[in-house]
């Protein structure tokens, strides 16, 4: 089972697209349907949330407990820049970070992947507040290029036995930072 956490919160200025949002999951998720067919997919949000049709399953406005208990039985989870991937550091599942102007030195967990396309879209004030931004298409990563990653994922997942607080194995954490660091190098 793999969760997607596809949206960051409302935007206060009544912009129904946050910047941080991830504009080809639909795509991304046919991706993941076709290649990994046995995959379930869950998407999680709050509602009001565009659904992603090809998700197997919806769940929004889930309580905390919900969420860390259908985090701590997933096989691996895809997110953008909101609380997800930090809650999920926290439990150690590790999940793929998807990064558009947010810098994920700043703002990434080391033990998630941390994708972004380019430095050139990272926001040049960090801090600054997202309604001060617009959502950047081109500044977010294929999902072809998500594929690769997610798959390196869920063969290290099935590797040890599954992506679980029992299989915390310290040699993949450090692989997985070190192909991390590789990966924020190349771009």
């Amino acid at each position: 089972m793999m969760i997607i956490s596809p949206y960051s919160r409302k935007l206060r200025n009544g912009n129904p697209i946050n910047p941080k949002d991830y504009p080809y999951w639909n795509e991304l998720v046919k991706k993941i349907k076709k290649e990994i067919p046995q995959q379930t997919i869950i998407q999680i949000g709050v509602t009001g949330e565009t659904i992603i049709q090809e998700c197997n399953s919806h769940l929004f406005d889930m309580k905390y407990d919900e969420i860390i208990s259908l985090l701590k039985r997933c096989d691996t989870w895809i997110s953008v820049d909101n609380f997800f991937p930090h809650l999920a550091s926290y439990y150690d599942i590790k999940g793929i970070a998807l990064f558009g102007q947010s810098d994920p030195r700043i703002f990434g967990c080391d033990n998630n992947i941390n994708l972004l396309k380019h430095r050139k879209y990272v926001r040049h004030n960090q801090f600054d507040i997202y309604e001060n931004s617009k959502n950047i298409k081109q500044s977010f990563i294929e999902p072809k290029d998500v594929m690769i990653r997610l798959n390196l994922v869920l063969k290290n997942i099935n590797d040890l036995g599954g992506n679980s607080e029992q299989n915390n194995d310290m040699d993949w954490i450090i692989n997985l930072k070190e192909d991390h660091k590789l990966w924020i190098q190349l771009i």
